[in-house]
């Protein structure tokens, strides 16, 4: 039997066992259960949504994305990308992976060859009542790596729509992330802006008018999955796209009566394209919440260009699993990264702390400059546009680039096409620059157990000629590998440069401190832009899965709530649809 939730009865005592939310072809709620002997006195509960929507829409971080081929080369949906789900799935991949070339990586990872799988696994929790995995995945939920993002969107969704434990029923209590938001203490106690960290401005806890504020809309939890190879302004119309969807959705059945606005929570490079979109559809957007976004770029990408993905030595074993997967050298990584650009405006912008390139000599456990650090005003024609066969130091190895030859059919001379690449790229960074929704809020890592890499510094054991720094910045290498190291004749004398592992932070507040990814310099830009209401400087977590940290998602919620409050009151919208 389905009941429309519009014609729910009031909740009677013996209704207490819940029954799941559930949506016609029209979007409009209804509750499907049984009929059940008199004697059968647990009655079924279906807990009737409020009418007036505010869609919150999940934004990935770079690979968080499921993709697949979208038929150019490959036939249309065979998976192009696909993070595992579960240490038995991360084993098979990465014995994909290692078994895969340069070639096939680049053919593979195109970002003309592939689009969005929205396929992927989606599974949500018995214990959520207010959507089912059909409605999830209508939503985009199979679009996103599940095991990253499936717990924060379940919170979201919960906690948003719920509001109470045992909702709906006499004895309904206040979930304890919502005292926590109005006390700003913890269920020990303990206050919570001593780990929530605010830096802009302060924190008041949300009063009861605040709270109740909460009850008069409905919070549908959406997902946008983007092609996180192409670029972050084409993934930003992709967002916009999902808005607009978002927004028509709750305009097609009877039920619903939309605000026209939604909320756009980000994670890492998705606030790259949830600020870009935000830019051009900002009416549309009551607030946006950021996690451990990359504001002013990550050096890491130079790093990975010239000598993979980093791991932690030879003991770390999950890291070189990761490695391998993400690409264990800059053949495996250039293929890709050199032809993204996504990936590439993840580089360091002029914003960043400048001089972030290094050159040392290492002696006796200090260090010494050998040549002046760059960039000094423009990175994208100090170090980006330099390629390693005219010196050293340079990012890119173009004879890595193509060797699927995809580039040289399409564009000619490969080279010049990552160069108008890079130039793309300054643009968007030039466009986005640190703008912020007027109504935004965000988190970033701070925390010296969670290295990350605030510059790239090469070193060298070896001595160097003095009257070095004068020669340095123009040397060719006689040699280079693919994990970086290059030697060099200077002065006579030949010379081993090799990439640096991360620096040892003394404190929190070290430049390379951070979340294992973002350093917190590039994290904190965001309290620049003039829309940030504030800015929390946290720890305690990784950067993938920093929102499946408790503290993280007490500190979200809050925000949320604090963005919920300037949505036009109920009182002056519709009562009912036209």
């Amino acid at each position: 039997m389905s009941t429309p939730a519009a014609e729910a009865t009031p909740v009677q005592k013996q209704a207490v066992r819940r029954v799941p939310l559930q949506f016609d072809e029209n979007g409009d709620p209804i509750f499907h259960s049984v009929t059940s002997p008199e004697c059968f006195k647990p009655h079924a509960l279906g807990v009737m949504p409020p009418r007036h929507v505010i869609p919150v829409i999940f934004v990935p971080g770079i690979m968080g994305t499921n993709l697949c081929a979208n038929g150019t080369a490959q036939k249309a949906g065979t998976t192009a990308w696909a993070p595992p789900n579960g240490a038995m799935a991360g084993l098979g991949e990465w014995r994909r992976r290692k078994k895969q070339t340069p070639t096939e990586r680049q053919q593979q990872l195109m970002p003309d060859r592939v689009m969005v799988d929205p396929s992927k696994k989606v599974a949500v929790p018995k214990s959520l009542f207010t959507i089912t995995d059909e409605e999830a995945r209508r939503r985009g939920w199979g679009e996103i790596h599940f095991d990253s993002y499936g717990g924060i969107l379940a919170a979201l969704e919960l906690a948003l729509n719920d509001q109470y434990i045992d909702a709906g029923t006499a004895g309904a209590k206040e979930m304890p992330v919502w005292t926590t938001a109005k006390t700003l203490k913890d269920v020990d106690g303990k206050d919570v802006l001593s780990e929530w960290n605010p830096e802009k401005s302060d924190v008041p806890p949300l009063n009861d008018t605040e709270f109740r504020r909460l009850a008069d809309y409905y919070y549908p939890v959406w997902a946008c999955g983007y092609n996180w190879v192409g670029s972050n302004g084409d993934s930003a119309d992709l967002l916009i796209k999902r808005i607009n969807e978002a927004i028509d959705w709750y305009k097609r059945g009877k039920y619903w009566i939309s605000t026209d606005k939604v909320i756009i929570v980000t994670h890492s490079m998705g606030g790259l394209v949830g600020r870009r979109a935000a830019q051009k559809a900002e009416s549309q957007m009551l607030g946006v919440v950021h996690g451990v976004q990359p504001v002013g770029g990550a050096p890491v990408v130079y790093r990975r260009m010239r000598a993979g993905t980093e791991t932690d030595g030879f003991f770390d074993i999950m890291g070189a699993i990761v490695a391998t997967i993400i690409g264990w050298d800059a053949a495996d990584v250039t293929c890709v990264m050199a032809n993204s650009p996504g990936v590439l405006e993840l580089l360091p912008t002029k914003n960043y702390p400048p001089k972030w390139l290094r050159f040392e000599h290492e002696s006796n456990g200090s260090s010494t400059p050998v040549m002046p650090a760059l960039p000094i005003g423009d990175p994208y024609t100090e170090i980006y546009n330099k390629r390693v066969k005219d010196v050293w130091w340079a990012m890119v190895d173009d004879a890595l680039i193509d060797p699927a030859g995809l580039v040289a059919k399409q564009h000619g001379v490969v080279f010049d096409a990552y160069g108008e690449t890079i130039s793309n790229v300054r643009d968007f960074h030039d466009t986005l620059g640190l703008y912020s929704h007027p109504n935004t809020y965000a988190y970033y890592g701070g925390d010296d157990k969670h290295v990350a890499f605030s510059n790239v510094r090469w070193v060298t054991k070896n001595a160097v000629p003095a009257g070095a720094d004068g020669v340095l910045p123009t040397l060719t290498a006689d040699s280079f590998t693919k994990l970086g190291q290059t030697t060099l004749t200077v002065l006579s004398q030949k010379v081993t440069f090799s990439p640096a592992g991360h620096d040892k932070p003394d404190s929190d507040t070290d430049a390379s401190s951070g979340d294992g990814t973002v350093p917190s310099p590039s994290g904190a830009l965001i309290s620049e832009g003039s829309g940030t209401q504030n800015v929390f400087r946290m720890k305690g977590f990784d950067h993938q899965h920093s929102y499946a940290d408790r503290v993280v998602q007490e500190n979200v919620l809050y925000c949320i709530a604090k963005i919920i409050q300037a949505a036009t009151p109920v009182e002056e919208l519709p009562a009912c649809k036209e």
